[in-house]
């Protein structure tokens, strides 16, 4: 219970309560993008919690320099959703489409880095596409609208 004696809820159960009002209508990506991150704290917190859940061997979620000696020489702007995390926790971004191009970035760094090694390639992939689709539902996103 927390101080006013209401129950504590994760952000999934609370995003999922209240999913329903929080767009009625459907939005064009560009309009999501450009929201202010501080209206839309809960989304994002919600994106990136579905994204480490669905990263099941946190392959994403730590910094890679720590564990591949190459990859900072191959990688010049090396992001994780640890560091997304982070960056949102310090309410470093000031729009949605600065916290999307991060966790995108996340994704195009591991495109580059492992073009010869399908396995994880492949990982990344399914990441993106996971994360592309959930923030459409998220942000009531228009069918047909990509960017």
């Amino acid at each position: 219970m927390l101080r006013d004696n209401s129950p504590w809820m994760c952000t999934f159960c609370v995003f999922g309560t209240s999913k329903t009002w929080l767009y009625m209508d459907e939005l064009e990506r560009e309009v999501a993008m450009s929201r202010q991150i501080s209206r839309c704290m809960m989304q994002c917190q919600y994106l990136l919690l579905y994204l480490r859940d669905v990263d099941e061997e946190q392959i994403f979620a730590t910094n890679p320099c720590l564990y591949l000696t190459d990859y900072s020489a191959k990688i010049k702007t090396p992001m994780w959703l640890g560091n997304v995390a982070d960056k949102l926790q310090k309410q470093l971004y000031q729009t949605v489409g600065e916290f999307v191009s991060d966790i995108r970035l996340v994704f195009t760094n591991c495109a580059s880095y492992n073009r010869d090694k399908a396995e994880f390639l492949a990982m990344g992939n399914k990441l993106k596409n996971l994360f592309d689709r959930e923030f459409n539902n998220v942000f009531n996103i228009k069918e047909g609208t990509v960017e």
